[in-house]
């Protein structure tokens, strides 16, 4: 038979509430998962023991969600999912990885909590490339669209 692997979040520290999700390798490799070239109004990063216990697909099934890519284990949907495992955030706006776009649409921000994933550059060389500090009330996600774009997805946390 198959090993159930558990995944839990404690929701705040102290208290009683979490958040669970139970898979088997099985039920992963068998996950239907809907890859997506576009952004809806949402992005969602699961938490920690999910992406540690390498439930990407199943996450997928679970809720209604597309992946970015098979690889940035980051999720968009249209509308709001409340119950989602992870954190939520409101795309502002995205932009290419092109020097005039990111001028464009980063041009405003001189703080701002970097997050990379799937993407051809660190942190630090965004952060350098961005002259950004860390901090503030903005999420920048660098990350590669299931087209193989690369994009920088402006966010604030919901």
């Amino acid at each position: 038979t198959e090993i159930a692997i558990h995944c839990v979040n404690l929701l705040t520290k102290g208290s009683q509430e979490e958040q669970h999700l139970v898979f088997t390798r099985e039920q992963e490799q068998r996950s239907q998962c809907t890859y997506t070239d576009s952004l809806g109004d949402y992005l969602y990063e699961p938490n920690a023991s999910l992406l540690k216990a390498g439930a990407f697909r199943s996450i997928a099934a679970a809720y209604p969600v597309r992946k970015l890519h098979p690889n940035s284990h980051l999720y968009t949907s249209d509308s709001f999912i409340e119950n989602f495992p992870g954190r939520i955030f409101r795309i502002v706006n995205q932009c290419s990885f092109n020097k005039k776009e990111v001028k464009e649409n980063l041009a405003d921000l001189k703080k701002a909590n970097v997050t990379v994933r799937n993407f051809p550059a660190t942190v630090a060389e965004l952060r350098k490339r961005l002259h950004l500090t860390e901090g503030g009330d903005t999420y920048l996600f660098a990350s590669t669209l299931n087209n193989g774009q690369k994009v920088i997805i402006r966010c604030e946390k919901v």
